[in-house]
């Protein structure tokens, strides 16, 4: 007799979630475990000789009379052991029709949000409906037919949604040396991927796409890091663009209130990113450094205990320091790049409008139309007309 002995649960269903334990029995009731993931190569399911290991657990629904391995689709037997199944595509595990399957293709049929939980998968990923506050979704490539509220999606591949993202800000709190209290709004909202984005509208959201991010259109007051070309054929009001080749605007570029408008191009935008985050390492790790001093010098016995972590702060601000200047290196050698850099504006130009470009700055003074701005020597300069209003096929003449 033969036990079909199973790597991954053939009874799972997503329609009987629970939240997965932690330490202390804790549960995390935003992640249900709603997919099997295995990747290509895994074994998923071995056959075991009862003559050889007769005292095995078993369950006798897999229990054979004759040496029996139900190879499905995206399955096969391991190369050096026919005993084994093993997975040919990374997607997610089940039995259909008394086969194992492994499907590259996840279908979310609804919303993802407390229903499913926040879903890791290793294949493409589609969500028929809603991305709902407070939940996140990973995948290779991922679709979304519905709204991204209030969540982090992350794809190693592009990322599409069909209805568009409008997430919320949260207030970030800083002092200022002058003792004043500035609250900084900071989108709540992530879309990361290593490919492009495509998007209806965007608000409220932050942006990292190391290819193109294409907008069909307004995208208000968000922070977008983009490694490939922008185009937004509506407007781009509010928050901040760090781009390093083109920026496309076909409506309006800029805001008719006080609301900043900020595009900074000639540098690699992850470095900007990675930059900003170093400087919050270091005010930080500041901060903890004065709160030790002060502490230590209370008294002989403060002191022994705060001086090994004042040591383990003050090397940890000379690795962040280092790391502070290759990246102000790394910006100065990407300056040969700068006149690349365009910002084409087809439609209207609203005062206000912040543009940098390497280390030239414009503050657009004057309302505007058609425009492109670009480096000059050593500065940034518009010329008119740039590309006629509603042909935006022409705008390849403005990026060489």
């Amino acid at each position: 007799m033969y036990y079909l002995h199973h790597y991954f649960d053939p009874d799972f269903s997503h329609m009987h979630l629970a939240p997965e334990q932690g330490a202390g029995g804790s549960a995390n009731q935003r992640y249900l475990g709603y997919v099997q993931n295995v990747v290509a190569g895994q074994v998923l399911a071995e056959m075991i000789d009862l003559e050889v290991f007769p005292d095995i657990p078993r369950d006798p629904r897999f229990t054979y009379q004759e040496r029996y391995l139900p190879v499905g689709p995206n399955c096969a037997l391991h190369p050096e052991n026919q005993d084994k199944i093993i997975a040919r595509a990374n997607g997610y595990c089940f039995y259909h029709k008394g086969l194992i399957n492994v499907k590259k293709l996840l279908n979310v049929r609804g919303h993802l949000g407390f229903r499913t939980g926040s879903i890791f998968f290793v294949g493409d990923m589609a969500v028929h409906g809603d991305i709902q506050t407070g939940f996140s979704a990973m995948a290779r490539n991922l679709l979304v037919r519905g709204h991204i509220e209030s969540a982090k999606v992350k794809a190693a591949g592009d990322i599409v949604c069909t209805a568009g993202v409008k997430g919320t800000n949260t207030s970030a709190i800083e002092e200022e040396p002058t003792g004043k209290i500035v609250y900084e709004p900071v989108p709540d909202t992530l879309l990361d991927c290593g490919g492009s984005i495509r998007l209806p509208f965007c608000e409220h959201a932050q942006l990292r796409a190391r290819g193109n991010v294409i907008i069909d259109g307004h995208c208000l007051h968000s922070t977008l890091y983009v490694g490939g070309n922008l185009i937004i054929k509506g407007r781009l009001q509010g928050g901040a663009t760090y781009a390093n080749s083109i920026v496309y605007v076909e409506g309006q570029l800029g805001s008719d209130y006080t609301t900043a408008t900020r595009i900074c191009m000639g540098y690699d935008p992850f470095g900007f990113l990675a930059l900003q985050k170093l400087e919050n390492q270091i005010r930080y790790l500041k901060d903890k450094f004065l709160y030790f001093e002060k502490q230590s010098a209370r008294n002989q016995v403060m002191e022994q205990e705060f001086r090994p972590r004042i040591d383990l702060v003050r090397r940890k601000l000379k690795i962040a320091h280092a790391r502070r200047n290759d990246l102000w290196r790394k910006f100065a050698e990407d300056e040969q790049n700068a006149g690349k850099c365009r910002v084409i504006a087809p439609g209207k130009i609203m005062a206000g409008t912040e543009i940098s470009i390497g280390r030239a700055f414009m503050d657009i003074a004057a309302d505007s139309a058609n425009q492109a701005f670009l480096l000059g020597e050593n500065e940034i300069i518009s010329r008119s007309p740039a590309v006629p209003h509603g042909r935006e096929d022409q705008a390849g003449a403005w990026m060489t």
